[in-house]
């Protein structure tokens, strides 16, 4: 029997491995493999002899890695059945946090990751990503109670020290802020997000007008390379915030550009193109993100509204459509603004 390390941006979890099928498809998952690991883990799946450990354990780490690749249907139903099969554990207690986190549910998510952490889940992702959601809901004191349990658990844990130092944000007090930045981006000092979190943090010092100039400069110091993509999206909110949404826009179209995948760029890049005016150019982008997020309501009615705006009424419709089979828990909205739309 070999013995197994799982890790990957989570807490680790040690798992003994007979089975060299599902080994391997873990292997694959470790090594960030994703679409390769989906293919070995079905394989795992598809074979005779029925439902056993192996297979339990093979549709928990499936659900994970289709979270992971924002396949959230396909994750929720691999979930639903491993814990029909085996019941709720802590890691698939955490796979749910993470799925609903995805979808945007952060109450729900936020409760998946209290059970995780009442099963006896070890490390500090659970408790960083309940933070995360409390902040998304506004709950800055739950945000610093489970920051805080994180930290006691291991006081080098970046993403704890960038929640206490957003929660103090909240709260007014730049000074605690900006110390608890400093000790997230010393815990990790390669960590672009820390450090593009500290930067924004001290650019609350200067003056409107100095900001733009000053991440510009600290942009170029890194050189000709791909850059700091945490920072850029610095540079285009500050760009925003200057009211130049259009050299926003552009902005997030580099770090876009740069970083091929980056969802999170494509969407601000469509919303920073729809406030100047550009709807011709954000309604490819939105499309896309809906497409591939049709949980995001809010990206979800921004879509709709700037296809009307632009009457391109036959194009939302034919989007629509190609939605449905990926909609998910979704597929009603898609279908009652197909009714507005009326026949072809």
């Amino acid at each position: 029997m070999a013995c197994l390390r799982l890790w990957s941006r989570r807490p680790v979890t040690w798992l003994a491995v007979a089975d060299t099928g599902l080994a391997g498809a873990l292997e694959l998952k470790r090594a960030g493999r994703l679409d390769e690991a989906v293919i070995a883990l079905e394989a795992v799946l598809a074979r005779p002899g029925g439902a056993g450990p192996a297979e339990t354990v093979a549709l928990l780490h499936l659900a994970d890695v289709q979270v992971r690749r924002r396949r959230l249907s396909e994750a929720a139903e691999a979930l639903e059945r491993a814990e029909a099969a085996a019941g709720v554990s802590a890691f698939s207690a955490r796979v749910r946090g993470d799925l609903r986190y995805r979808e945007e549910c952060f109450p729900e998510a936020a409760g998946a990751y209290r059970e995780a952490t009442a099963l006896g889940e070890q490390g500090t992702w659970s408790l960083v990503q309940l933070g995360r959601c409390c902040l998304r809901t506004g709950d800055v004191d739950g945000a610093r109670g489970a920051a805080s349990r994180a930290v006691e658990r291991d006081e080098h844990a970046s993403g704890a020290w960038l929640i206490l130092g957003e929660a103090a944000r909240r709260q007014g007090d730049l000074n605690e802020a900006l110390e608890h930045f400093e000790r997230a981006h010393r815990c990790a000092p390669g960590d672009e997000f820390a450090y593009a979190r500290l930067i924004e943090a001290r650019l609350a010092r200067l003056e409107p007008e100095e900001r733009v100039r000053e991440v510009e400069v600290l942009l170029r110091s890194q050189g000709t390379g791909t850059g700091n993509r945490h920072l850029l999206g610095v540079l285009a909110k500050v760009q925003a915030d200057a009211g130049d949404p259009a050299r926003a826009a552009e902005v997030w179209r580099e770090r876009r550009e740069r970083h091929e995948g980056d969802f999170f760029a494509r969407k601000m890049e469509a919303y920073a193109l729809r406030k100047a005016g550009q709807l011709d150019r954000a309604a490819p982008l939105f499309r896309g993100c809906v497409m591939e997020a049709p949980h995001d309501v809010i990206l979800f009615q921004t879509y709709i509204r700037t296809q009307y705006e632009r009457g391109a009424l036959d194009e939302l419709r034919h989007s629509l459509e190609e939605l449905l089979p990926v909609a998910g828990s979704r597929r009603g909205a898609v279908y009652g603004e197909l009714r507005k739309l009326g026949p072809a």
